[in-house]
């Protein structure tokens, strides 16, 4: 199959947060997948580590993520490059902030960004004690999504994500009951999963749940699909 989707897409996602600590003067933060990937879809043995930054901001920055989003554009043309940066929000210890979120590999050229973002006046946040928390993020990144199945999508650009759509109305809180019950109820005994919507021409939402694994048993995920089904039934929304 050869359709392909580029998407602005929102991600939510329940991640474990720590103080990172560096010798730059702004409060960093540093997030792992909380334990439990699929370990029958798909199979692996150890389970996987996706270490990200967020770099904390005020939270009353009028049009922050635009911008976010032309500060990086602009670096990128400047320097021939692209980076992996993308803005959000979070709700941590009673704090709202917003943040930026990049890969580990891209720490110095994010900090070499920073100026990018102060021109834009986006302040950043000085480091400050934090005990670390489980909190559920908001970001907005853009994918090319490539369709390998009916249904079943893969990120072009992280061949160990995929995205299968949703075809129903529902808030994180019950698509992590969601999840809870899948778990409870099949052999799929540990997994993780996110919560991904677009925002097509005319306001037109496309819903999907986005699945990590770097070992996928691809001809699985329908499985998980029949299964977000029978959970969906259980909960009233089928």
């Amino acid at each position: 199959m050869n359709n392909i989707l580029s998407k602005l897409i929102c991600v939510s996602e329940e991640v474990e947060l720590s103080k990172f600590e560096t010798e730059h003067n702004f409060m960093i933060l540093e997030s792992n997948h909380i334990d439990g990937y699929y370990n029958s879809v798909p199979q692996e043995s150890n389970t996987p580590l996706s270490n990200h930054y967020f770099l904390l901001m005020k939270k009353n920055i009028p049009c922050f993520q635009d911008r976010v989003i032309r500060s990086i554009s602009f670096y990128q043309r400047d320097n021939n490059e692209r980076l992996h940066v993308y803005p959000g929000h979070m709700n941590v210890h009673g704090n709202e902030y917003n943040f930026i979120r990049f890969r580990n590999n891209e720490f110095d050229k994010v900090i070499q960004m920073i100026p990018y973002f102060e021109k834009r006046n986006i302040e950043f946040i000085k480091p400050k004690r934090f005990s670390t928390v489980r909190t559920l993020i908001q970001f907005k990144e853009m994918v090319e999504m490539e369709e390998i199945k009916p249904n079943i999508f893969r990120d072009k650009s992280a061949h160990h994500v995929f995205f299968l759509p949703i075809a129903l109305d529902v808030e994180y809180i019950t698509f992590s009951k969601m999840l809870i019950h899948i778990k409870n109820n099949c052999d799929f005994k540990q997994f993780e999963a996110s919560l991904v919507y677009s925002v097509n021409r005319q306001y037109e939402i496309n819903d999907y749940a986005k699945i990590y694994s770097p070992n996928c048993e691809e001809e699985r995920l329908d499985e998980f699909n029949d299964n977000f089904n029978k959970a969906a039934k259980e909960f009233g929304l089928l």
